[in-house]
């Protein structure tokens, strides 16, 4: 009888202190997020975008967009693009998955350029990327126009996402 009750508070024992110790384990994740590095916020969102504007009165470029989202276990999909205020001579997109290693975005895949001739838009989307967990990751974008040989150009840069 006095094993039983032995056992017993031996496995409360072990269960609590199993508790106590899983609360205590503390990420990177954990102690980043919310924070902003190089002007992306680090989020617990499995999608993120965002879209940029020139701050110069450019005359062809209207804007830029860049969106990232988790689409499986370490899969992301990366998707952009380049809008220009009328059709122009070429307009292109380029989109670039960036990792955080401390406290920098390094590129992590560069991705295929969408380039488009007399048109006013060009857009880019690749799915089942592939990458590695224990990191955040942010879509970077290069948004181009050339017209009669005036290139106008922008970078959009979406806020980080943390994946397992």
């Amino acid at each position: 009888m006095k094993k039983g009750k032995r056992r017993r508070k031996l496995t409360v024992v072990v269960l609590l202190l199993c508790m106590i110790l899983g609360s205590l384990h503390v990420s990177a994740a954990d102690e980043l997020l919310g924070t902003v590095v190089d002007g992306s916020l680090l989020t617990e969102e499995t999608e993120v975008s965002t879209t940029v504007y020139p701050k110069a009165r450019w005359t062809y470029l209207s804007d830029g967009t860049g969106s990232m989202a988790v689409t499986g276990t370490r899969t992301v999909r990366l998707s952009g693009s380049t809008t220009a205020k009328k059709s122009v001579d070429a307009i292109y997109v380029n989109m670039y998955l960036q990792r955080l290693v401390n406290g920098t975005w390094c590129t992590y895949y560069i991705g295929t350029r969408s380039t488009k001739y007399d048109a006013y838009y060009a857009s880019i989307t690749e799915t089942g990327l592939s990458v590695e967990g224990g990191y955040y990751y942010r879509a970077a974008g290069a948004h181009v126009i050339n017209e009669n040989g005036t290139i106008e150009s922008i970078s959009s840069y979406t806020d980080g996402i943390w994946i397992d």
